[in-house]
């Protein structure tokens, strides 16, 4: 029996109508570097952020290497930088349906929840859909930084069901890239694909996210699977 869907976070769960990374390098360029280079300032922060996503650094580690790298070392102004960088992550936007659909996904009885690589930590993100009046999901929030483990390294997808309380085949994973979706097959999970390329479709794919009432209008059995 399917019991839980798990979701990928950015671009699956909820999405940002401009990538943070790129307006925190606008803002610092802005507001406290004119000469800033935007486009080097950006890898530097994705370096970092991605050196973080499986705990090898915390989040404080990596903003202050990249504050480092930017040449930027007036306290007032990391301390800027790094809210800025909260507010523009917590910007997101769900898709059309979505809330409709998760709240009815949690009232017909399946446990829902997210497995983001990220260097925010589950509290953090948990907070943004607790915000939005979806503690269906913030209840259940793995975050590659706290789980020591990103994907598509089965090792995530366990830790969600873990904390799921259950099997691994129990649960269904919906993400938009192929190794994360892969990762969640060899983890014995049921992976469905949303918001991607043709050639990343699996069987089972959602052109839009209130599909996933047609495909669970109950918790179904693994027998069904295709």
């Amino acid at each position: 029996m399917i019991k839980a869907i798990a979701f990928d976070g950015n671009g699956v769960l909820y999405y940002r109508g401009k990538d943070f990374t790129e307006a925190l390098m606008e803002y610092i360029r802005d507001r406290h570097f004119s000469g800033f280079d935007t486009r080097a300032g950006a890898a530097n922060h994705l370096r970092f952020m991605h050196q973080s996503f499986d705990g090898a650094i915390g989040k404080a580690e990596a903003m202050g290497l990249f504050l480092d790298s930017a040449g930027i070392a007036d306290p007032e102004a990391r301390a800027d930088i790094s809210r800025k960088e909260i507010e523009y992550s917590k910007a997101i936007s769900l898709f059309p349906t979505e809330k409709e659909t998760l709240l009815e996904l949690a009232r017909r009885g399946f446990l829902l929840g997210m497995i983001t690589n990220s260097y925010q930590s589950a509290a953090e993100k948990a907070s943004w859909f607790r915000a939005l009046g979806l503690d269906c999901v913030a209840e259940r929030v793995v975050s590659s930084i706290d789980a020591g483990v990103s994907k598509p390294d089965k090792g995530i997808y366990l830790e969600f069901a873990r904390r799921a309380g259950l099997e691994p085949e129990e649960i269904a994973f919906v993400g938009h890239e192929a190794p994360e979706l892969r990762g969640a097959r060899e983890a014995g999970m049921l992976p469905i694909s949303f918001n991607c390329e043709p050639e990343i479709r699996m069987k089972l794919h959602l052109a839009k996210f209130s599909d996933l009432l047609d495909l669970f209008p109950s918790p179904v059995s693994t027998a069904s699977r295709p």
